[in-house]
């Protein structure tokens, strides 16, 4: 039986992606610092509600944003996959109709209707002029891939070898 060549490549992070998720942890860390530091001050019932409200917010945050983020793309002749800690997304060969290269331009005014972006990555459902709704699978907004498969969706990827596609 000879086995599929799969090639594996890493979803590598954008400076813009780096800074957003750093500025949210420390957001997070100065807020949670904020409240542990008014208890120690003598406010210990509205630290202790602010603590039992916040912390469990930014660990939802966390364990969502990391978890469903793209981690690497596996690409072979049958398939292309979208690697995440949760819940993969496999796209198969036989479906798609086209792939094709997006520009800075038709990502023009792109707003995300859930999903995350910028901690960890830009995934989830997005939408614009040019491209209507799609789904994105991206962790930098360059080398950005539109992929139209035959049941009418749209994904759109980056992958920094994009002959593999």
């Amino acid at each position: 039986m000879v086995r599929e060549v799969v090639h594996t490549l890493p979803y590598n992070w954008s400076k813009t992606v780096w800074t957003i998720t750093f500025g949210f942890y420390a957001v997070a860390v100065a807020v949670l610092g904020l409240l542990v530091w008014t208890i120690v001050q003598g406010s210990v019932t509205g630290g202790v509600i602010g603590l039992a409200i916040a912390l469990p917010i930014f660990v939802a945050i966390v364990v969502y944003c990391e978890g469903y983020s793209p981690q690497r793309l596996e690409v072979s002749a049958s398939q292309i996959t979208i690697l995440r800690r949760y819940d993969s997304v496999t796209i198969p060969r036989s479906v798609i109709l086209s792939i094709e290269p997006l520009s800075s331009k038709d990502m023009r005014w792109t707003m995300s209707m859930g999903g995350c972006g910028g901690l960890y990555g830009y995934f989830g459902t997005f939408s614009n002029r040019r491209l209507g709704g799609f789904t994105m699978y991206a962790t930098a907004m360059d080398n950005l891939y539109l992929i139209t498969t035959a049941d009418g969706k749209k994904w759109v990827i980056n992958c920094f070898e994009p002959e593999l596609l």
